[in-house]
């Protein structure tokens, strides 16, 4: 890749990260931060100077540089970048908020998205200039993410991505599957033949506290389970196939087909095992599979995406804009926003397709993998076709975790599986201890 460009005038960067992988980790879920509370306090709005000030995570930064550069060289609007740790994130936001801190403009992860805009540290988005338009042009699929059922627009995309299971075809071809496992069972199986013939841990994930809420969520659309309801009811407890989708995830630990440190491995551990072939599974978000290529191992270019359910998760992090009252900041910012989380002046997807050439990441929009400068973008290895569809329905946001109660849920859901996958207690009784956390966590607000 090329360097980034020099900055424009104005336009700077407060932090750089000296690791690629820490904004990787950063981008699969370490903020996974547990519930905010209340945020309180009193701020002032500082007087608008001219200069929007960004604040983000540390995912890149040079690619950040470059893109917030490009757009001040285009309109002249001066822009400050702040980058926060990935690790923390989410409380470090907190801490700045609190202090009375308004950014114009920041990143922030979707599960909060909506208590921000509800305690008046975000503002809503509806009425913006041409938001109707960016709303229409995103995938069914994903709206939900960015607008509430009153209609409020709480955010515009970042970044998003699907669950997606990446598989070793060339391991697979070598003992007798000629189609990668569709549906947990079939995932079983393979893995359990793949261990038998050799293989030490056929399937690898990224099953660390803070992030197994995405997987139990993961997991039981790919079974046809409906996690929770409109009302936000975690229905999943009705379902006895909950009960068979936490006995595999139990099995699949307890029976040596994932490492015995799943519970605290890093995806760059998990990648490099399926770049050596010491794994022929890997479920994460798609853009891992850049990971896996890039890597020198004698697998990595056997390593391919797959579906692997009828459904699965679709993720993404947010833009939201800051408690920005006057009218010329707002214009600003949301000039900003337009262009980082949607399209440029020319209706070009500028942004997002530099972070797919760079990361392998992707835009919840409908036209988004069909565009040419897009296509070209992504590395060849990449199912743009299969990624489409994916997006456009075979997957799902599942509306109940961007509620203002949601955080304080995902924070319990760790404890619960650890002890579940540890054989502390029964899939039966997770199912049942998971639900009295959700339905706790809705009755306090999420505190």
């Amino acid at each position: 890749m090329t360097a980034p460009p020099s900055p424009a005038a104005g336009a700077t960067l407060s932090r750089r990260s000296a690791l690629r992988w820490a904004g990787l980790a950063g981008l699969a879920g370490t903020a996974a931060v547990g519930g905010l509370g209340t945020l309180t306090g009193c701020t002032v709005e500082p007087e608008w100077t001219g200069t929007l000030n960004l604040l983000t995570w540390d995912f890149q930064p040079q690619t950040i540089q470059s893109l917030v550069s490009q757009w001040s060289a285009q309109s002249t609007v001066p822009v400050e970048v702040n980058v926060l740790p990935s690790l923390g994130y989410g409380a470090a936001l907190q801490t700045r908020l609190r202090g009375g801190d308004i950014p114009h403009v920041y990143y922030n992860y979707s599960y909060n998205s909506r208590k921000f805009v509800q305690e008046e540290w975000a503002a809503d988005l509806a009425g913006q200039p041409q938001i109707d338009q960016l709303l229409d042009e995103l995938y069914p699929s994903a709206r939900e993410r960015h607008v509430t059922a009153s209609g409020q627009v709480l955010s515009v995309p970042y970044f998003s991505a699907v669950h997606m299971l990446m598989y070793n075809a060339e391991l697979l071809r070598q003992h007798g599957f000629a189609d990668p496992p569709v549906g947990l069972e079939q995932t079983y199986r393979q893995c359990k033949a793949l261990k038998s013939a050799g293989q030490p841990t056929p399937y690898v994930s990224y099953w660390v506290k803070e992030y197994c809420e995405e997987f139990l969520i993961r997991y039981l659309l790919s079974e046809g389970v409906v996690p929770f309801n409109d009302a936000g009811d975690p229905v999943f407890a009705d379902d006895p196939t909950s009960e068979d989708v936490l006995a595999w995830w139990q099995s699949m630990y307890r029976e040596g087909l994932t490492p015995t440190s799943a519970l605290t491995d890093d995806p760059a551990k998990s990648a490099g095992l399926m770049a050596n072939g010491e794994a022929s599974f890997f479920a994460l978000h798609h853009y891992f599979l850049s990971t896996v290529r890039q890597l020198d191992g004698p697998q990595a270019q056997h390593v391919q995406l797959a579906m692997g359910a009828v459904q699965t998760l679709q993720i993404g992090e947010v833009l939201q804009m800051g408690a920005v009252s006057q009218p010329p900041a707002r214009t600003d910012a949301w000039a900003l926003m337009r262009y980082y989380g949607w399209k440029d002046a020319a209706g070009k997807f500028t942004v997002s397709t530099q972070w797919a050439k760079a990361a392998g990441l992707a835009a919840p929009y409908r036209g988004f993998f069909t565009d040419p400068a897009v296509q070209q973008a992504y590395p060849d290895y990449y199912d743009l076709t299969l990624l489409d569809r994916t997006f456009a329905s075979g997957s799902q946001v599942v509306p109940a975790r961007t509620e203002t109660w949601y955080p304080g849920f995902q924070a319990k859901v760790g404890d619960l599986v650890h002890g579940l996958l540890l054989g502390q207690n029964s899939p039966r009784q997770c199912v049942a201890d998971l639900a009295d956390a959700a339905r706790a966590t809705r009755k306090d607000g999420g505190l």
